[in-house]
């Protein structure tokens, strides 16, 4: 069945062609009552607009991009999820790539995108990611920055309270009976910085002494299987180290499931001689054994937001006079097994 056009739209309507396209446009020129009977006939009868066309009429290709490092990360998948949502119903199309903490294949992928005549760009920034790029790529076509928005970049951004976070789950840990916290950070990458500051912010409200020994940096250029070996031999001697009743808390998604997985596999009884919590949104977590205690970033919520706040930019007719804005997102404890409270000594 042919797709039907504004033309017969219009007429049966009666109404004008431009009225008929002002109205799926939501332009102000048009009534509310107007709209209404617009837009339910064009669902009735199936309309579809020529975005060949439209691409031609108004330079857009109503396309939009989100760059994340890994697709397989749980946290950046479920903002995938979000933008994928929120494009859908503002009627753009949604490409999702991957830059694998990678700097060169990020820029290529960049500068491939605005080949394309993308309409704008999400992007959570790889670890090494040259600011001074992000902006000239700015100044090509509009970019929100998601996740990891410690980058001098003038645009939207929205993260989450990393520091927050941090502070809590630290604070559950000491609650839970432990005062010697192993810090697990992945090298080089932008929330590390704030997350540290929560864990140690809460040491001090305890009136603990902060010990750098205890801060391990992983790389996570490496493969998974090398990270896994790196940190299973960090672990066995840090807690060789340690006294019992040792906490460990890991920021990043992946080094807090592969703890998890290695303190398993030597042997570590998880809670009671370490209690593990981290930053982690895998959907599996209530069923490791222990369940793993969580700090759940809103993960959809920021890539709904993302893509708001692109397609904001996207129709503004002159950037430079909107104010960008930065949102934070309140990250959520999810409490479970592998951080039970200790019983009190005698």
């Amino acid at each position: 069945m042919a797709n039907i056009t504004l033309k017969q739209l219009a007429k049966m309507l009666g109404i004008s062609v431009s009225s008929v396209s002002k109205a799926l446009n939501d332009s102000h020129e048009i009534s509310e009552e107007t709209k209404i009977k617009v837009r339910k006939l064009a669902k009735q009868e199936g309309y579809r607009p020529n975005m060949f066309g439209k691409s031609l009429k108004t330079g857009r290709t109503n396309t939009v991009a989100v760059i994340i490092p890994y697709l397989a990360n749980p946290f950046q998948s479920q903002i995938l999820e979000g933008a994928h949502q929120a494009a859908y119903a503002n009627d753009y199309k949604l490409i999702f790539i991957q830059s694998r903490e990678d700097q060169e294949i990020e820029r290529d992928l960049l500068h491939s995108l605005i080949d394309q005549r993308i309409d704008g760009i999400i992007i959570s920034p790889s670890a090494n990611s040259d600011p001074t790029f992000l902006r000239a790529i700015n100044e090509e076509v509009p970019i929100v920055l998601i996740d990891r928005i410690d980058f001098d970049v003038e645009t939207h951004k929205i993260g989450v309270d990393n520091e927050r976070g941090a502070f809590d789950a630290t604070e559950h840990l000491i609650a839970s009976g432990r005062r010697d916290i192993l810090v697990l950070n992945g090298k080089g990458l932008g929330v590390t910085q704030k997350r540290t500051s929560g864990y140690q912010k809460a040491l001090l409200a305890n009136y603990i002494p902060f010990r750098s020994e205890y801060i391990v940096e992983i790389d996570y250029q490496q493969s998974k299987q090398e990270m896994a070996d790196e940190l299973r031999q960090i672990l066995k001697e840090k807690l060789q180290m340690m006294p019992d009743k040792i906490g460990l808390l890991g920021n990043t998604d992946v080094l807090t499931v592969t703890a998890l997985a290695v303190l398993a596999d030597l042997g570590i009884e998880v809670p009671n001689q370490v209690a593990v919590i981290g930053f982690s949104n895998t959907e599996a977590a209530e069923a490791m054994n222990p369940s793993l205690s969580t700090v759940v970033q809103p993960a959809i919520e920021m890539g709904r937001l993302g893509i708001e706040k692109l397609i904001e930019l996207i129709k503004c007719k002159n950037r430079n006079q909107l104010n960008p804005t930065i949102t934070t997102l309140a990250p959520i404890m999810a409490l479970r097994k592998s951080t039970k409270v200790l019983p009190a000594s005698s």
